[in-house]
Formats: C-alpha cells, structure tokens, sequence
C-alpha cells in the first residue's frame, strides 16, 4: 500500500501540540537543555563573557531546535527533513526542457 502524505490546514493540528507549538519530544529537548544549563551554572563559577555563553550553549542549542519556522513544524523538523532529502531519500528528478531531439538517454 502506498503512503500519501495530505496537506492538512496548520491549525487544526495546533490543537495538538502542547502550549499550541511544542511536540512532547520538542518538550523534553528544552527541559533537557536547562536542565543542563541549570547544573552548568550551580557548578562553575564563570568570571568571563565567553565562559557564561559556554554555560549557556545547551539551553541555546535547545531552543534553537525547537524554534518554530515557517513552513515547517520548527528547525529540528527542518533539519531533519534535510538530513532525509540530501542523504537518506535523494530523488532523482530529470529535467528536459523543450528540446526536440535528445543527445542523452533516460539512463544517464
């Protein structure tokens, strides 16, 4: 059986979503993220701008994840959705033009 994916209206799946933007696992990567923060902070005392956004890097990486973007769910989805086109699922798709006669194959 083959599987279609719909284009389905981005509000009725809002309702779904936990604060209306958040995935469960989308939650979970942004708890993780300062939570870790949190640690980072009550264990290393920081005196330097460059330490703090060391400290900081696992609370920015989460949200950067869970950023909502336009046509895209956020940018882990998008990042996913590259991930999958470029190295797991690269279609192949043959452009021709308007040519009448070909010099090529199908097969090349």
């Amino acid at each position: 059986m083959e599987e279609y994916e719909y284009l389905v209206p981005a509000n009725s799946k809002k309702s779904k979503l936990l604060f209306g933007f958040l995935l469960p696992v989308d939650l979970v990567i942004f708890i993780v993220g300062v939570v870790l923060t949190f640690i980072f902070v009550t264990i290393f005392s920081v005196q330097t701008v460059s330490g703090v956004i060391i400290i900081l890097i696992p609370i920015l990486t989460a949200g950067a994840l869970v950023f909502p973007v336009p046509n895209y769910h956020n940018v882990r989805t998008l990042l996913l959705e590259i991930y999958r086109y470029f190295f797991k699922y690269r279609k192949r798709y043959v452009w021709r033009g308007w040519c009448y006669r070909y010099e090529q194959s199908d097969d090349e």
